[in-house]
């Protein structure tokens, strides 16, 4: 069975990949506004899982408690944009405004993926693994 942040860490560039191909399909075509509709369902799987098993093992955990209440509280405040992006093109729209939209999302996830990737996983392995694993 993959450790969580291994299927974290994939999910993250399956999420990246579908994003590529919207960009690349256009959200003109239906193909485009198909992909778009995939990748939210995967970011809401995503925050499901990350809600339902790497917070929850990282507040158990008194070294990394504050980390995780930050980026929780962080994901909170941005599932509410990332999710309007996406319900806001899922029936298509102009190209030039959604690619300024696009491009703002992608940023603004890219960041975040990369933080997580970067400190927020490596504190789980470190602390958490051990303790969950038993």
């Amino acid at each position: 069975m993959p450790r969580l942040t291994d299927t974290l860490r994939g999910q993250h560039a399956q999420m990246r990949q579908v994003l590529d191909d919207v960009r690349q399909f256009g959200i003109g075509k239906e193909a485009g506004r198909e992909r778009l509709r995939q990748a939210r369902a995967l970011i809401v799987e995503h925050l499901r899982q990350e809600d339902a098993e790497l917070y929850p093992a990282l507040h158990r955990n008194a070294g990394t408690q504050a980390l995780a209440q930050s980026y929780a509280d962080e994901m909170r405040r941005l599932s509410g944009d990332i999710l309007a992006f996406f319900d806001s093109w899922q029936h298509g729209g102009g190209d030039l405004a959604f690619a300024r939209h696009y491009g703002r999302l992608l940023g603004l996830l890219d960041r975040r993926w990369t933080r997580e990737e970067v400190r927020l996983y490596p504190a789980y392995e470190q602390h958490c693994l051990r303790t969950d694993a038993a």
